[in-house]
């Protein structure tokens, strides 16, 4: 998992995913994702509640409700993707942040090829055990997935 690669199309699909991710409202959860099949994206998603929900500050201010509550980037697209009929089966997920165990198990589910990451923000050790555990659900399940430095 510890591939550096600069390819065009990998920076260029990752500064669209660290664009998805600033339209979260929380500051804490700024995580994109997009979701592309030969160099066309299919889905976006980004942390907090699907796309089309209201969100609002007092949902915000209130911690556990807001984590009871919010889509990780990946099950956001993924779901977004299905809710338009649009088939994930082969396409890359290109993330800002490593997916979690839930995300990895939602992107094996929907068939992702590869998983393209961020460089950026992948030493925080807050959920640590979960991005080890995803990294083993994607190698079992036979995904790729490498490390980008887009040089945002």
């Amino acid at each position: 998992m510890n591939i550096i690669t600069q390819g065009k199309w990998d920076v260029r699909f990752l500064k669209l995913a660290h664009e998805v991710a600033s339209w979260s409202k929380d500051p804490s959860t700024k995580v994109g994702c997009v979701l592309v099949k030969g160099k066309k994206v299919v889905s976006l998603g980004y942390n907090g509640l699907p796309m089309g929900v209201e969100d609002s500050i007092e949902r915000l201010v209130d911690r556990n409700l807001k984590y009871e509550m919010t889509v990780h980037a990946e099950v956001n697209a993924v779901t977004t993707a299905a809710l338009h009929g649009v088939s994930t089966n082969g396409a890359t997920a290109y993330v800002t942040f490593h997916p979690c165990s839930r995300c990895a198990a939602v992107l094996i589910n929907a068939g992702i090829s590869t998983v393209v990451i961020s460089a950026h923000d992948i030493n925080c050790d807050r959920w640590l055990d979960s991005f080890r555990l995803a990294a083993q659900l994607l190698n079992e399940a036979g995904i790729g997935h490498e490390i980008v430095d887009p040089e945002i």
